[in-house]
C-alpha cells in the first residue's frame, strides 16, 4: 500500500517537474524562484492555536505540515517538540498549515457529509523585485476572514480568496465564490497570505504585524513603509473530493464555519522553518521549480518524500459518514440552505460562529434565517481542552486528487493587468498538454494493517510506545505553552 501510494506521489512530483520545464513565465527578481510543497491530507480537528490558543476552535480545520499540532502548540518550538514528522517533504520545515474543512449538505436527509481532502499545495512565491527575507521562526499569519459574508470592502479583499472547479476534460474555471455546478475532478479552494512584515512582532492581537502589499492585488505590489520587510508570498491550494455530486443551481458545499458561499474561506500559517536553509533557498535557487525540489540544492539535501508520505496523525473529528450538524453546533448561515444544520439538542443561542453582518442574513441571497433567534450579541467561547479522540486520518481516496497547476497569475509577476488577478478562468497551459500525464486518483487506503517504518526519531510512528511518548511529551508541553506564547510576544516587542 505504501509503495503504491509513493508511486502515485512520485508521478505527481514528476508532473510538476515537467510543468516547470515547459512553462515560461515572467519574473520579478533578477534570479527568481518559486516552489511548491505538495502535502497529503493529515488530520481534521477543532483546533486553531493561533486564533484559539489552548481552547476548542469554533469550527473544524483540515491541517497539513507538522503532525503534532494541537490547540496548545502556539510556538515553533512547541510544534516541533510535539511532532514526529511533516507532510511537507522537508524535515527542516515543521511549519503548520491549515484551513476550514469542507462539507456537503444533503437536503433530502437534512445531514452533512465531510468531503475528503485530496491534497494541499503550498506555494512559496518570491515577489516584489526586492530582497526577500525568510519567515522568522514562530511567525503566525492569517489569510482571509472566518466571519466575512460579503464582497469587499476592497478589491484586494476579493482577490485574496478564489475557487477552481477542476474539469480535466472541458477545462477548469476559476471563480471568486463557491462554484454553482458539478466539479468532476475536484474543488480547489485558494487563498493568498500577507507578505509584508513589520520586522518586529511574530504575533499580534489584531494580526496587524503582517499586511498585504499596496494596491488591489493580494499577491503583488510594494510593501508599505510601516511593514517594509518582504516575505515570501504564501499561497494555498486545498483540493477536495467532490466527485459524484451534481451541485447544480445553488452550491450544496459548506465550510465548517457555516459559510456556503465562500466569502469567509480563510487559512492559517505557523512558521517553523530552519531559517538559514529557507534563506539559502530564496537566495541561491532559481526558476519556477514547482515541486521539483531536487533542483534547489539547499532544499534537495533535506528532501525526504518517503517520510512525508508515511507521516500520519489522528483526527479528532469525523472524516466520513453523515452528521446531523456542523461540529461546534454551527449553522449554515448563508446561501439557499441558510438556517439548516442544527441538530436536536443544539441551542441556537450558542452557535459559535457567525458572520460579521449577521443581522443582514434575513434578506438577499441569505434569506430564511431568523437572525434574532440564532445569533445573540454574545456567543460563548469554548474553554475546555481539545479531547484526543478517535479517527486515524489516511490519504483521501478522492478520484479528484490529482495536481493541477495554479492559474499562471500566481506564478508570474502580477503586473499584467486583469490576467493576473484571482477570479479569471484557468486555461490549459500551452506546451504541456501532450506530455501531461493522465490524472490518477490517490489509491484508497488498504483495510489490511501495514507495518509502519521508523520515523526520523528512530521509533515506529504507529507503535504504542511512540504514542505514549508523544502523549507524555504533549502533557509537559501543554503546561508551559502559554508561558512560551507570552515570552515569544514580549521578546519581539523589545
Amino acid at each position: 500500500m505504501v509503495a503504491s501510494r509513493s508511486l502515485v506521489w512520485s508521478v505527481f512530483a514528476a508532473w510538476f517537474a515537467l510543468f516547470a520545464a515547459a512553462v515560461q513565465v515572467s519574473a520579478t527578481l533578477e534570479k527568481p524562484v518559486m516552489w511548491i510543497l505538495v502535502h497529503k491530507a493529515l488530520k481534521q480537528a477543532r483546533i486553531d492555536p493561533i486564533v484559539n490558543p489552548g481552547k476548542l476552535s469554533s469550527h473544524v480545520h483540515s491541517l497539513v505540515g507538522a503532525n503534532g499540532v494541537d490547540a496548545n502548540t502556539t510556538t515553533a518550538e512547541l510544534v516541533q517538540d510535539a511532532s514526529t514528522c511533516t507532510t511537507s517533504g522537508l524535515p527542516i520545515d515543521m511549519s503548520a498549515y491549515w484551513a476550514p474543512s469542507l462539507y456537503s449538505y444533503n437536503a433530502d436527509k437534512d445531514t452533512l457529509t465531510p468531503r475528503p481532502l485530496g491534497y494541499v499545495n503550498t506555494y512559496y512565491l518570491m515577489r516584489g523585485n526586492v530582497p526577500i527575507t525568510a519567515f522568522p521562526r514562530g511567525l503566525q499569519m492569517l489569510a482571509g476572514s472566518a466571519t466575512r459574508d460579503a464582497s469587499g470592502p476592497t478589491k484586494q479583499n476579493d482577490n485574496t480568496v478564489s475557487f477552481v472547479c477542476l474539469n480535466y476534460k472541458d477545462g477548469s474555471s476559476q471563480t471568486a465564490l463557491m462554484p454553482k455546478g458539478p466539479c468532476p475532478h475536484g474543488l480547489r479552494t485558494q487563498v493568498v497570505f500577507p507578505s509584508c512584515w513589520n520586522g518586529k512582532d511574530l504575533i499580534s492581537s489584531d494580526h496587524s504585524h503582517v499586511v498585504y502589499p499596496l494596491g488591489d492585488n493580494a499577491d503583488n505590489g510594494d510593501c508599505p513603509t510601516s511593514h517594509n520587510i518582504r516575505l515570501p508570498t504564501l499561497f494555498y491550494e486545498f483540493v477536495w473530493g467532490v466527485d459524484g455530486q451534481d451541485n447544480r443551481g445553488n452550491s450544496t458545499w459548506v465550510f465548517g464555519n457555516g459559510d456556503a458561499i465562500g466569502y469567509s474561506f480563510h487559512a492559517d500559517f505557523l512558521a517553523a522553518w530552519d531559517e538559514q536553509v529557507l534563506q539559502e533557498a530564496i537566495d541561491q535557487c532559481e526558476g519556477n521549480l514547482f515541486n521539483n525540489l531536487e533542483a534547489c540544492p539547499p532544499l534537495a539535501k533535506h528532501l525526504d518524500r518517503q517520510a512525508s508520505q508515511e507521516c500520519t496523525a489522528e483526527s479528532s473529528e469525523a472524516t466520513k459518514g453523515s452528521l446531523e450538524s456542523l461540529p461546534g453546533c454551527n449553522v449554515i448561515w448563508n446561501g439557499p440552505n441558510a438556517g439548516k444544520g442544527l441538530k436536536k439538542g443544539c441551542d441556537p443561542n450558542k452557535v459559535m460562529m457567525r458572520p460579521e453582518n449577521w443581522a443582514a442574513l434575513s434578506n438577499g441571497s441569505s434569506a430564511s434565517v431568523n437572525a434574532s433567534s440564532i445569533a445573540p450579541s454574545s456567543c460563548p467561547t469554548a474553554t475546555r481542552a481539545v479531547a484526543a479522540t478517535t479517527t486515524t486520518t489516511k490519504a483521501a481516496a478522492a478520484s479528484s486528487a490529482s495536481p493541477q497547476p495554479v492559474s499562471t497569475s500566481h506564478v508570474n509577476n502580477g503586473n499584467n493587468g486583469s490576467n493576473n488577478k484571482p477570479g479569471n478562468n484557468v486555461q490549459p497551459v500551452a506546451g504541456i498538454k501532450k506530455s501531461q500525464p493522465k490524472p490518477q486518483p490517490i489509491p484508497k487506503p488498504s483495510k489490511k494493517p501495514t507495518k509502519k517504518p521508523t520515523n526520523r526519531f528512530g521509533t515506529s510512528s504507529s507503535s504504542s510506545n511512540a504514542k505514549k511518548q508523544q502523549q507524555e511529551r504533549k502533557k509537559k508541553l501543554h503546561q508551559k505553552s502559554r508561558n512560551h506564547h507570552d515570552k515569544s510576544t514580549s521578546k519581539h516587542d523589545k
